[in-house]
Order: structure tokens, then sequence, then C-alpha cells
């Protein structure tokens, strides 16, 4: 998380994470987690790669098209050979096409078969999701970063920025929000003090109206990164909804004191002058 973000990355963060949200029912243990998950197979609007990477080549340079042309059919000659791959995603993701790169990276873990490989691949679908105002492609780009991320897992389930990523992806795009809070539940089981796991339980805590649990965890989160103003944010959030006027103003005067941005502290300094009424 970033100290210094806007509030309107703040309030996106939250949109991003918690869209299917609305099914949350936590119960009074967060182990017994009540839930209207929904399949990884929903059906979504159809996403047609060939089609994307077609479009996406029509707005090259010709010279950047020749020469992606030249690698592929080297690829598709030399299957064992992954410099031509690496090169193509090096080329793409220059372009600015992360889900292409990707695609690549994917094709040489799949061939290599370990985690590093897979985690490039991985992250790499998740940089195009967040970065992403296509909900097809964004699917098709979740699946793929789920997909590369359990191999991850599935080699090394000790691996936790990976799970972390996994939740998110899960609970994003109303895949399957039931998995993802296990996925993070069993984050903070491994390490308590697992920033994102915590950070990213609390928010959903909030978005389901348990105010007392995102108290908790934002109250944690702010004692683990004391620099964090999207943390403290977040207490305020939390403690003005649990009517602790006090310690909401002293959460929101952090929160503000912790951003360089003048708008963000003013629009934090509205909220905290409604409570002093």
């Amino acid at each position: 998380m970033q100290n210094n973000r806007t509030l309107t990355l703040i309030i996106v963060a939250l949109v991003i994470l918690t869209a299917a949200l609305i099914y949350l029912n936590f119960q009074s243990s967060e182990s017994s987690v009540d839930l209207q998950s929904t399949n990884l197979n929903t059906e979504a609007k159809a996403f047609d790669y060939d089609y994307f990477v077609k479009n996406s080549k029509d707005s090259l340079k010709p010279e950047t098209k020749l020469r992606i042309d030249s690698l592929e059919q080297i690829a598709q000659n030399d299957t064992g050979n992954y410099q031509a791959n690496m090169l193509l995603a090096r080329i793409w993701g220059d372009e600015g096409q992360n889900l292409i790169s990707a695609n690549y990276l994917f094709e040489i873990a799949s061939h290599l078969g370990d985690a590093r490989s897979y985690k490039n691949a991985g992250f790499k679908y998740y940089e195009y999701v967040a970065l992403s105002n296509d909900s097809a492609s964004q699917m098709y780009a979740v699946r793929k970063a789920i997909a590369a991320l359990e191999k991850v897992v599935a080699i090394d389930e000790n691996d936790l920025e990976a799970k972390n990523i996994i939740a998110r992806c899960y609970i994003q795009n109303d895949l399957d929000v039931m998995r993802g809070v296990q996925t993070l539940l069993d984050i903070v089981k491994r390490d308590s003090n697992n920033t994102p796991a915590v950070g990213a339980l609390g928010e959903l805590a909030m978005r389901s109206g348990q105010w007392e649990k995102a108290r908790q965890r934002f109250e944690k989160l702010t004692r683990l990164e004391p620099l964090n103003s999207e943390a403290y944010f977040y207490l305020g959030e939390a403690y003005a909804s649990l009517t602790m006027k006090k310690q909401a103003i002293i959460a929101y005067e952090t929160s503000k004191s912790l951003l360089k941005d003048e708008a963000s502290k003013q629009e934090i300094e509205k909220i905290i002058q409604a409570l002093k009424k």
C-alpha cells in the first residue's frame, strides 16, 4: 500500500477489492465465514484472445510488427527456443500490452515448470488486470493469473505473496469470494503480521459492515505500518461507524498528516470537521 495515495485511489482500491462483497457475511469467528460464493466458471462476455492480438498488432509500428512476426516464426519452428519467447514477452511489455506479454511468460513457465517462471507470468497477468478497464479481457487475465500462481503455491505452499494475489483474484470480478477469504485467513494463520492479508481482511470486514472486526484489523495494520495513511483512513472509517468520534478524528488527522496530496488532505479535513459538529 502506498502511503500517499489520493482519496480517489483509496476508494478505487476498495471497489476493486470488494466488487462481490454484497454476499459477504462474517460470523462471530472468521474461520467460519458464511458466504454466497460464485462459481469460477461463471459465464462472462466472450473474449477472443487471437482477435485481441491481431488488433494489437495492427496498432504497432511496421518495424515492431516485423520483428514480432520474425520472432514468432522462430518460436513456432523451435518450441524450445525460450529466448525468442522471452524477447516477445519483453517487446509486448514495452508496448504496454501486458496481457500478451504475460501469455508468452506463461508459455515459458509451462515448459520450465519452475515457481519463479509461473510467478513472473502470474504477476504480469495481474498487472494487466489492475490497469485494464475491459471486463472481458480482465476476466480472462484473472483466470490465467490464478492458474499461474496456483502452480507457484503447488510448488511452494509458503509463498504468501502469491497467495495474496490469488485471494484478490478470487474476490474481484465476483469469481469466488469464499475461496478468496479462506486464502486470506490461511495467510494470516501462517503469518499473523502479513500486512497485505491483514489489510484485505480489514477491507472485507468494513465493506460487509463488520466494523468491530475492521477496527481490530486496521488497528493492527497501523501498528505494523505506522506510516500507512490509507490504513489510518480506514481505521477512521471504522471508528466513526462505531460512534467513536474522538478516536476517528485522531485517525483521520494522522492519515491527513501522512499525505502529500493537497486535494486529499482537504477531503479528509471535511470529514474531520463534520465529526466535530
